[in-house]
């Protein structure tokens, strides 16, 4: 008897050019698993960021509601596991968790800290945008595993938010690849065994090839899990 793909939820569109990402990897697993003409069996969401990105910085309180009504819209249509294309999003998820439907979701940091725990990663790099980098909700719980988390300084954080900010409109730099490509030479220098990537654009330039430190992908590992769910591995 066929068996069926489970359904995955894909909550998009923050922003669209990285949205791409997740739906690719999500496609290329299921083919590199199941070879022949197989596909992901997916629903993608893809949301009108402008509402809830031009909250992030003095009116934060108010997303998590504006995220709950998208949320909701993406499990209206029935998926059986889910996730969000976007790492700062994941704080916002945390305060309205309780209040989603129970249907299996694939949270960022969490995916990370035990992926960083099993691989025994002690120093990690964490890049991502400003907000990320200096709010401290995900770097907060793989500390909190006794992981060293180290930050880019200041003059760092800001031209990676520049470049950020410029990658999710869609603008793709060659000099993207070869700065942040000298930000990790710096800190591969100082020790740090591992960089993040908590940022669904910097995957877009920031790969294996960029750096002999080990890339880690939230968007990698909620991905693969999702693939696993869909194929009742687990």
């Amino acid at each position: 008897m066929r068996k069926i793909l489970k359904l995955i939820g894909l909550l998009g569109g923050t922003s669209w050019p990285s949205t791409t990402l997740p739906y690719r990897m999500l496609n290329e697993e299921v083919q590199r698993r199941l070879g022949g003409h197989h596909s992901a069996r997916i629903i993608l969401y893809s949301i009108d960021y402008q509402e809830i990105k031009s909250r992030y910085y003095d009116r934060w309180a108010e997303i998590p509601s504006l995220l709950k009504r998208e949320i909701d819209t993406l499990l209206s249509f029935g998926p059986d596991c889910w996730m969000i294309a976007n790492n700062t999003l994941h704080k916002a998820y945390d305060v309205i968790k309780d209040d989603v439907s129970d249907i299996p979701f694939f949270h960022a940091v969490t995916l990370t800290r035990d992926h960083l725990v099993d691989q025994r990663i002690r120093t990690a790099l964490l890049l991502g945008t400003r907000f990320t980098m200096e709010d401290g909700f995900f770097d907060g719980p793989l500390t909190s595993a006794g992981i060293e988390v180290v930050i880019p300084e200041k003059g760092e954080r800001d031209h990676i938010q520049e470049m950020q900010s410029r990658l999710s409109r869609g603008e793709m730099n060659p000099s993207f690849r070869s700065d942040f490509a000298a930000i990790l030479g710096r800190y591969e220098q100082a020790g740090c065994e591992a960089v993040v990537t908590a940022c669904t654009e910097i995957p877009l330039v920031v790969d294996q090839r960029s750096t002999t430190m080990i890339v880690v992908d939230p968007l990698v590992l909620q991905c693969n899990a999702c693939v696993d769910f869909a194929l009742g591995v687990k």
